[in-house]
């Protein structure tokens, strides 16, 4: 994108119980709205956003008191936020995602070892639930392929991948599993474009394992496994993990070390090469990328700002910083 240009994201901030809508142009970033989840009596836990298919709202989920998923309305031209609707939940939701098949949501619950299925009403709100399947230990990720046919969800206690027809009818009636190796901690996944490989991040081991996947037979065959760096710190706690647009580059976050690694990735194999390891904000466990692949936002949990980063062939120059709510974890390009 070029530096005149606006883009905008929204900010899950958990430690606040908020969303906050910041504004990158000419290479700075600016805090525009800070909406609460409403009737708010206790912040907590992480917040997950996701956007609907078309782009006219955004889902938050609330994982403090009072739990629920929460729907807002985005301004087509502002994209400020407005509240529309809160369905009341009794689970700690870690990861939620949305379907253009039937118009569903999906959500995994790190702390209830469980996936639930939502249907999405004509004006945007999440109504009554579907279905929902129990899990091995911390569901943490859930995400439909890029052909709408299957959903993908891990558990990150059970080392544990899944893989689930949305065609089936109730929702993950057809479930298979692949097992990892343990301790291997399956956080968080991303699919490549035409999906044919699916990236999947261990958060425990600090791994990258490759898949060849093929969403017609849900074949998974592992083809490779690279590991971030964690700089000097003596655990694993690898957070978040995004190709760029045209799948040349790959990035994920360790959050004992506050570095992003960046990978180069072969156009045939879609194996990956490591670039390097950058320091950005305190605590990285959400960042994302522009539709260019040339900037990075990135939040810190510890440092309650997000950052700004230019990509260049895999590498990150920090540009701008904003102060936004406390404890920011989750970052959605708008």
């Amino acid at each position: 994108m070029s530096s005149s240009q606006s883009l905008f994201a929204y900010i899950g901030c958990g430690g606040a119980g908020e969303v906050c809508l910041v504004r990158y142009a000419h290479e700075r970033l600016e805090l525009i709205q800070r909406v609460t989840l409403p009737d708010l009596e206790k912040a907590g836990g992480s917040m997950p956003l996701c956007l609907s298919p078309d782009r006219r709202h955004l889902y938050a989920a609330g994982r403090g008191t009072p739990m629920g998923i929460f729907t807002f309305a985005i301004d087509a031209q502002s994209h400020q936020l407005t509240p529309v609707s809160s369905l009341p939940i009794e689970e700690s939701v870690a990861y939620l995602a949305c379907t253009t098949r039937e118009n569903r949501l999906f959500s995994a619950s790190y702390h209830h070892h469980m996936v639930a299925a939502y249907e999405i009403a004509s004006d945007g709100s999440v109504q009554g639930e579907q279905g929902r399947w129990d899990t091995e230990p911390n569901a943490h990720c859930i995400l439909p392929d890029p052909d709408q046919r299957n959903l993908l969800f891990t558990s990150l206690g059970g080392d544990r991948l899944y893989c689930a027809s949305l065609e089936a009818q109730p929702p993950f009636e057809d479930t298979i599993e692949v097992t990892l190796p343990d301790g291997t901690g399956p956080r968080h996944l991303i699919f490549n474009t035409a999906g044919t490989r699916l990236y999947l991040l261990g958060e425990l081991d600090g791994s990258i394992t490759l898949f060849d996947y093929d969403s017609g037979t849900r074949t998974l065959n592992k083809r490779q496994r690279v590991v971030v760096d964690k700089g000097s710190a003596d655990t694993f706690w690898a957070a978040d993990i995004h190709l760029d647009a045209e799948g040349r580059y790959l990035y994920a976050s360790e959050r004992s070390s506050s570095l992003v690694t960046s990978f180069e990735v072969d156009a045939d194999s879609g194996e990956l090469t490591r670039i390097g390891a950058f320091e950005v904000e305190a605590q990285p466990r959400g960042f994302a990328l522009d539709a260019t692949g040339t900037l990075m936002l990135a939040a810190g949990q510890q440092s309650h700002h997000v950052a700004a980063y230019h990509l260049n062939e895999g590498r990150l120059e920090l540009i701008s910083r904003v102060e936004v709510a406390q404890s920011p974890d989750w970052v959605e390009m708008a």
